[in-house]
């Protein structure tokens, strides 16, 4: 059995910051420590088209013979070679761009943005419909596939981990007079990161503090023309190296999302042992929410803040939270996906 893992060059690195990216490395990290049937097949980028068609054209005309799987493991579109007989698995992280298209676009879009959601994201979405087989990062996922028309029979439940450098003890915090809430992620509409600012301009306490983490994207300005709030302090883009050290610095986390494939800030800050605020209607997966606090407004979300702040966070509650979250691992992963690879060999 021979399995390609396949993405664009550079994307198998752990300090992107992006999720889809951490899920690549780690996946080819652990599967090599299993097996020494899996390889990764990383196509360079072809001057003035985009990594994104890049892609689409090299997998085109590559020669695939030696394998006897290929994994897609992105978002990006794939033609499957001409006489080709390999098993074709593409790995689904969410269908949002296609089911929830009001949560694709924002305030500030560019021209390139909306070309490159048309192009890559929104043909690569599709793409992954005409694949052999898909494995889910959840069971949203999973049901938003079936809902697409995927058959449910072809379709492989394999839940993303957690990086186990949020597993270290952490350090016991010093008292403190203030109270600091955090959010770490991308700066899209998507994120609905002006419900979590909203409810900060309702917080009149000057010693709850929030720290906004995240690349200054199309709606970082934005955000920060509504963020009336000045204990509000944007940080710009979190270094994977220090990574833990934010979480760390953080009381509370809010991660008020529309959507999710995963949600994969929401484990690790719970391994950190912070409480962590979502949007009660936001799509997040059954397997995530499970000990998150949910609010259903700014308002809402603004009095769980300032509960948290006055009464602390429940100890029992926040063990149970930590185990759990701990419990999805990146070897796991690997493991279950090798076992489909193995599966669909002897088939």
């Amino acid at each position: 059995m021979k399995v390609a893992l396949l993405g664009h060059e550079g994307d198998f690195r752990s300090d992107t910051g992006v999720g889809i990216q951490r899920y690549m490395f780690e996946l080819y990290a652990n599967l090599t420590k299993i097996s020494n049937d899996v390889e990764k097949v990383e196509f360079k980028p072809i001057k003035f088209i985009g990594a994104g068609l890049s892609f689409e054209l090299r997998a085109l005309f590559t020669n695939f013979s030696k394998y006897n799987i290929l994994h897609n493991l992105g978002t990006n579109p794939f033609l499957r070679p001409i006489n080709s007989r390999n098993i074709l698995i593409t790995t689904a992280h969410d269908f949002q761009p296609i089911l929830y298209p009001q949560f694709t676009f924002g305030h500030n879009v560019t021209l390139k943005y909306k070309l490159w959601m048309r192009l890559v994201v929104y043909s690569g979405l599709k793409s992954a419909l005409n694949s052999d087989y898909l494995t889910c990062n959840s069971t949203q996922t999973k049901d938003e596939a079936i809902k697409l028309g995927f058959d449910k029979d072809r379709i492989f439940l394999v839940n993303h981990g957690t990086d186990k450098r949020f597993f270290k003890p952490a350090k016991q915090k010093i008292h403190k007079t203030f109270f600091k809430v955090g959010y770490i992620g991308a700066m899209r509409v998507r994120k609905n990161l002006e419900f979590g600012i909203e409810a900060a301009n309702l917080i009149k306490d000057k010693n709850i503090f929030f720290d906004i983490w995240g690349k200054k994207e199309y709606e970082y300005e934005y955000l920060k023309s509504i963020a009336k709030n000045k204990n509000i302090n944007f940080r710009g883009f979190a270094p994977e190296d220090k990574i833990v050290e934010i979480y760390d610095s953080f009381d509370a986390f809010i991660f008020p999302s529309y959507h999710e494939g995963f949600g994969m800030p929401i484990l690790e800050a719970q391994s950190r042992g912070l409480p962590v605020i979502i949007y009660k209607y936001g799509k997040i997966p059954k397997e995530v929410r499970r000990y998150c606090f949910e609010a259903e407004s700014p308002e809402h979300m603004a009095q769980i803040i300032e509960e948290l702040k006055k009464n602390g966070y429940n100890e029992k509650e926040r063990k149970k939270a930590i185990e759990y979250a701990r419990s999805f691992t990146w070897e796991k992963t690997a493991k279950k996906t090798l076992e489909i690879y193995k599966k669909l060999y002897d088939l």
